[in-house]
């Protein structure tokens, strides 16, 4: 069952929205109404990226952001879904998802899909305390959408 406002999301016109919710079966079922509804394009970050990176095709964070830019660039104004971000948080890649995100939505309008929690003191997590890749922002430059 979505628990989305379509209305909110489809009235604010911030080039990037998150979508919260710390459950990724919950966020994985808010996508496919998300594309069932409104056939928005989309990418799995996990499946896509892992893809080029095994290949060779993508190699470091410059590259990663290219790659990103590149694959948004195709939807047009959008929106375009993305989904499935964990790999983007691999310290190993020292990479400010966020900032990935915004730097993509300057040319086209991006839905993310966060596994996270967004608190009451405007606070963003990516993951929980006890998780490893577990990371804070404070104030995001997005539209947050916490289920």
């Amino acid at each position: 069952m979505p628990r989305i406002n379509t209305d909110l999301l489809r009235s604010n016109t911030n080039p990037l929205v998150l979508i919260i919710h710390p459950d990724i079966n919950t966020l994985d079922e808010e996508k496919k109404w998300l594309q069932t509804r409104f056939n928005w394009p989309g990418i799995s970050i996990g499946k896509d990226l892992s893809r080029d990176m095994l290949s060779g095709k993508v190699q470091g964070s410059t590259a990663m952001q290219a790659w990103l830019d590149d694959h948004v660039r195709g939807a047009g104004l959008g929106p375009m879904l993305l989904s499935e971000i964990d790999l983007l948080f691999e310290p190993s890649l020292s990479l400010d998802p966020l900032k990935l995100f915004q730097q993509a939505s300057r040319f086209t309008r991006l839905i993310v899909l966060w596994p996270g929690i967004y608190s009451i003191e405007k606070v963003l997590s990516y993951a929980v305390p006890e998780h490893a890749h577990y990371r804070t922002w404070r104030n995001p430059d997005a539209y947050v959408l916490a289920l």
